[in-house]
């Protein structure tokens, strides 16, 4: 099993600009949406208990119930935990979940089918497409590693894997304003 110091390595080699000391903005705007997404998730994964310490600094509503059940995944997760809130007057909803790694999950590494899934979520108002995609790119510090059209969303996605972790980090974004755009991160550790 992988160190957290290995794990906290892979995540550097997919971020490098990550690791510097960053304010989130105070001003809305995509610069902020990304801060956010970096101090939620990125810099919290793969520990599901350091982004529910995270949400619960911001006091954010936790949804249970039925209020979760639009964020499960399709194949059942071992904890799965919501949270919404607002900023600025417009509704986020952090999702963080660990689970087990399906094939659909990890096709181009089909070595860690059945390896501990931990993913992250900000799901974040959509008001012209790609909005955020310049300020992602940045902290990534590279271009998208996949960039496709899926019906009315287009999903662009970063990848990198070493031989015990894989991680990715997509941003889901619609065609039309007013629908959400997803930003996620996923560690596959085997």
């Amino acid at each position: 099993m992988p160190t957290r110091r290995s794990l906290i390595v892979a995540m550097l080699l997919l971020l490098p600009l990550a690791a510097t000391a960053q304010n989130i903005p105070k001003q809305k705007g995509p610069a902020r949406t990304i801060g956010l997404f970096d101090f939620m998730c990125l810099k919290q994964l793969p520990e599901l208990e350091l982004i529910e310490r995270a949400a619960g600094f911001g006091e954010f509503d936790q949804l249970i119930g039925e209020d979760l059940e639009p964020y499960k995944p399709a194949v059942a997760a071992e904890k799965i935990f919501a949270w919404r809130y607002h900023d600025h007057g417009e509704r986020y909803i952090l999702v963080a979940q660990r689970g087990k790694a399906q094939s659909a999950d990890v096709p181009d590494a089909p070595d860690f089918t059945g390896a501990t899934k931990t993913s992250c979520s900000l799901l974040v108002p959509s008001e012209s497409p790609d909005r955020l995609l310049g300020e992602l790119t940045r902290l990534i510090g590279r271009a998208p590693d996949k960039n496709i059209q899926d019906g009315g969303t287009h999903i662009y996605g970063w990848v990198q894997k070493s031989a015990a972790v894989a991680s990715y980090i997509t941003y889901y974004t619609p065609e039309k304003a007013g629908e959400r755009a997803g930003l996620t991160a996923t560690l596959v550790i085997k």
